[in-house]
């Protein structure tokens, strides 16, 4: 047997896990065939898996012993599945779901271990249409997370910025930090797809102390770009996204502060852009803007108008900053309501001392509209497109 990372090698005979074992994990079977045994392999072969196949999973989901013997039937490649992937789903899938789950795993243990014919049974009732589509949809999920942790490894995802633009004087005044994954296969994928992906997982924390670590490091890059052009002009800032799994690891709010402090990055100049979404985690969001303002760092409101919406929560919640989601903005044209929407908001964000962004801004007359507002930022591919670092230095450096 060989390891590398959490996939794993077995030569034809090896045993993978013996009857009695602690099921700490599950495994997908990426190529070869494994024997299901009553004990050993002197005993009866109860069935066989092959290639695309789940290898004991249900060890893992009720956190049982191993029931039966495993055997590679021949050269075997395993691709290991840790027990938090698996139970952290079933946890946050429906409450129906899960019981059912249950009631099945129950009748199945409760199968006395000699009467293999009978789990037989419940594997082909396991094994419907829906249950196989459920079960591929999985797999690939999961194949696609072990994916995603390598790029991550290697380095494969990676930051862009979008450059926010003072709307009054027209100079670059920050950046908005975006991820980008180049896959060798599928060329780029969907931050939407591969960042909810991470959000399942653990890798959302690993992934956004990347993207912040990378932010920090270019916004320092790009105010020494700046400088060699322009010393009058207000320091860049650096807007970056965090999910509510981030807010709720114990120590990223550590972890930034540090990578703030490596680069020499003034708090000031980040700022951490939450959704509306997560407002519903109110106690949680509350202390974590407490905490980022005694440190200094700022804190904006993402996608105003769209999520869970509520005057209340800007009389509770100190933030410095709204960003309006852009169907708003790109409704000016079409839709007067949304034109008095947008002046009541500026307005009311004016008058309780915050900025305002506008994101999704695509032509002149959108811009000047926003900036006769009050508006003072503007991002949107008007001005400038998701940019890479030598590209956004260039454009500062002339």
């Amino acid at each position: 047997m060989s390891n590398h990372s959490n996939t794993i090698f077995f030569s034809k005979g090896d045993l993978v896990f013996k009857v009695g074992d602690e099921a700490d994990c599950a495994y997908i079977i990426e190529s070869g065939t494994v024997g299901l045994y009553v004990d050993d392999q002197t005993g009866s072969l109860i069935t066989t898996l092959n290639s695309g196949e789940l290898l004991g999973e249900m060890g893992v989901i009720d956190s049982s012993m191993r029931l039966v013997s495993a055997y590679a039937e021949s050269d075997l490649e395993l691709m290991q599945i840790n027990k938090t992937q698996i139970t952290q789903r079933l946890q946050n899938s429906d409450p129906i779901i899960r019981t059912l789950m249950n009631v099945l795993l129950k009748r199945i243990r409760n199968m006395t271990q000699p009467n293999y014919r009978e789990v037989r049974d419940a594997n082909k009732t396991i094994g419907s249409n829906e249950h196989n589509l459920n079960l591929t949809e999985g797999i690939h999920k999961i194949r696609f997370e072990k994916e995603l942790f390598q790029a991550l490894e290697n380095g494969d995802v990676v930051n862009v910025y979008q450059p926010m633009v003072n709307l009054d004087q027209g100079y670059i005044a920050g950046f908005e930090a975006l991820s980008r994954w180049k896959h060798p296969e599928k060329g780029m994928i969907s931050p939407f797809e591969f960042i909810t992906l991470a959000e399942e997982s653990d890798l959302i924390v690993t992934m956004g102390l990347n993207i912040f670590d990378n932010a920090c490091r270019q916004l320092s890059e790009f105010q020494r770009a700046r400088k060699t052009y322009d010393f009058k002009l207000p320091d860049l800032f650096m807007s970056i996204n965090v999910s509510m799994a981030q807010l709720s690891d114990a120590y990223f709010f550590e972890r930034i502060k540090q990578i703030a402090e490596k680069y020499k990055v003034k708090a000031r100049n980040i700022k951490i852009e939450i959704t509306e979404s997560m407002l519903a985690e109110y106690g949680l969001v509350r202390r974590w803007i407490k905490d980022c303002h005694n440190y200094g760092f700022k804190i904006s409101l993402d996608d105003f108008g769209t999520g869970y919406s509520g005057f209340q929560h800007l009389l509770e919640l100190d933030f410095d900053s709204l960003k309006i989601d852009q169907a708003f903005i790109r409704a000016i044209e079409s839709n007067p309501k949304s034109l008095i929407m947008l002046e009541v908001i500026t307005e009311m964000a004016k008058r309780l001392g915050m900025s305002i962004v506008a994101e999704g801004i695509e032509n002149l007359e959108g811009a000047e509209t926003l900036a006769s507002m009050g508006v003072d930022f503007g991002q949107g591919y008007y001005f400038f497109k998701p940019m890479n670092s030598e590209e956004i230095i260039s454009i500062l450096s002339r």
